[in-house]
């Protein structure tokens, strides 16, 4: 058998050992925690000596089962297994003896989950001495036996500048942790146990799943929630490895933070998580310290994102405010022209239409209310006016007191937005009366005028910028308005020319208009 192969045998060995090793040295932990926190010292001797004999453990496998002792003492692996187990004797002795010892009395030990967990220190023991023999049994020159350890027997290359670029914490760092959504992915149940009770204890909220096809279904659910994936390697279905490929290549997913978790120690396994896009690495059984601070480091920056990701939305949405905002005080074109940058925008239009209504005898009329009511009032009418420019495609220019100026044709065909405008200026009339019908204190009627004719349109002011109108054309149409009647709508004879077809009019005999003189003129019925 090729080098390796034997390798690969070594790292799948290491793995199978340190899991349960992983157990005892993180139950019994807990449980020294938990006895403190409970004032149980006289519980704490025994199960430190069940952590010491973890360590011991621990210590061995790291010394036993690595390509360094194969090469330089050419033993074969189920000769370095033999040597192990008589290693492993006392300490494996030591953790089922002082289990079995702390069992006895556990109906009497007020801690959650006592007995459990003290099961599972026990078990995990057995486990190892079955793990050691199954090793043992191994004949180094079947391949096939390899083959039925489920192996991967990929390219095994040494890339020993990943492992220097994991840096460990400083484990004297009191920096505030930060807190979030863990999803821990181990297909051992005692090590998602362990993660989970240990994590919620500092904390956190913790979800686990015990394959990596469980843990996608999860991550399809919370993804949203989700801060930090604690992934092991080793899985069935679907391993470690694919499960951190499919998380880095979903747009879904891409951005959540992935510590691998492993038993598996050698290069390659690193560099390979790395590459994919891991933002961690840590191998089992792991400093609690470090793990702490990992995961503190991984969910401080998913935070820092979340928030830079709900500010640029937050200033988007401020931007279409803006943009809004722009749109209901300037004609579309205008708006874009500003934006690029001109300075100077003026512009001579031909055949617009005008319009200027206003409230008749309002001043007097809104001596009988307070401030309130009369801004509430003319909030409404003018909303409703509003509403209709909206539909009829008419460009609102401004209110002026209680009067509403609006302008149709500007971008558009002359006499279609004629049309629209005497049209809305019917529905202005008719909105006003039903309006009427719900106001108690005040009798609101419109006199409207409109005038067809040549204007320049142009934005002046720098800091407080208004768009406006300017020609005699404008000033036609506020005379328009000024001799029209309360409820009529009062149109010039160039209107009249644009739209007679459309309306039937009623003509207005003998008309003077101020520095213009007698004109003609209708009132559209």
């Amino acid at each position: 058998m090729d080098k390796r192969t034997e390798s690969a045998f070594l790292g799948k060995a290491r793995h199978n050992l340190k899991n349960p090793v992983n157990a005892i040295l993180g139950y019994s932990e807990m449980l020294i925690e938990d006895c403190e926190d409970e004032g149980l010292n006289h519980l704490i001797p025994d199960i430190q000596k069940l952590y010491t004999a973890g360590e011991e453990i621990l210590d061995s496998i790291e010394n036993t089962f690595n390509d360094s002792v194969l090469v330089e003492n050419e033993k074969s692996i189920s000769s370095m297994a033999k040597e192990m187990e008589l290693a492993l004797r006392t300490p494996l002795n030591t953790i089922i003896g002082y289990s079995e010892l702390l069992l006895e009395d556990a109906d009497e030990i007020k801690i959650d989950n006592f007995s459990s967990d003290i099961n599972k220190i026990k078990s995990s023991g057995r486990l190892l001495e079955t793990e050691l023999k199954n090793i043992i049994g191994f004949d180094s020159t079947n391949v096939d036996g390899l083959e039925n350890q489920n192996l991967n027997q990929g390219d095994l290359s040494l890339v020993q500048d990943v492992l220097d670029s994991i840096v460990p914490i400083d484990k004297n760092d009191k920096k505030p942790k930060e807190l979030g959504v863990i999803l821990a992915v181990d297909d051992n149940k005692n090590n998602t146990d362990l993660l989970e009770k240990r994590l919620e204890k500092q904390g956190h909220k913790v979800y686990s799943a015990n394959n990596g096809k469980d843990a996608l279904l999860r991550l399809g659910m919370d993804r949203n929630e989700i801060d930090v994936i604690l992934l092991d390697i080793v899985m069935p279905e679907m391993n470690g490895f694919e499960v951190l490929k499919y998380i880095k290549t979903d747009k879904r997913f891409f951005e959540i933070p992935v510590i691998m978790i492993s038993s598996m120690d050698d290069t390659d396994s690193i560099y390979r998580c790395i590459e994919n896009g891991a933002d961690d690495y840590i191998t089992k059984p792991f400093d609690k310290s470090i793990l702490d601070a990992r995961i503190s480091s991984c969910i401080e920056k998913k935070h820092l994102r979340d928030k830079e990701k709900r500010l640029m939305k937050e200033l988007e949405e401020e931007q279409q405010k803006s943009e809004k905002l722009l749109l209901n005080i300037l004609p579309d074109d205008i708006a874009q022209r500003l934006k690029t940058g001109e300075t100077t925008i003026a512009t001579k239009h031909g055949q617009v239409s005008i319009l200027f209504a206003d409230i008749v005898n309002f001043t007097p009329q809104s001596a009988l209310l307070n401030p309130n009511e009369l801004v509430i009032i003319l909030n409404e009418v003018f909303s409703i006016f509003d509403d209709l420019s909206t539909s009829y495609h008419i460009e609102k220019i401004k209110t002026i007191g209680d009067s509403y100026f609006a302008v149709g044709g500007l971008n558009g065909n002359p006499k279609k937005s004629a049309i629209n405008l005497v049209l809305m200026a019917k529905d202005m009339v008719k909105r006003l009366y039903a309006l009427n019908e719900t106001i108690d204190k005040m009798d609101l009627q419109l006199r409207i005028g409109i005038h067809c004719g040549d204007v320049v349109t142009g934005v002046i002011g720098k800091h407080k910028f208004a768009y406006d109108l300017w020609g005699a054309a404008v000033n036609f149409a506020s005379r328009m308005e000024s001799t029209s009647e309360p409820g009529k709508i009062h149109i010039s004879e160039n209107l009249h020319n644009l739209i007679k077809e459309n309306f039937r009019f009623t003509k207005r005999e003998d008309l003077n208009v101020k520095g213009v003189g007698n004109v003609d003129s209708y009132f559209v019925e």
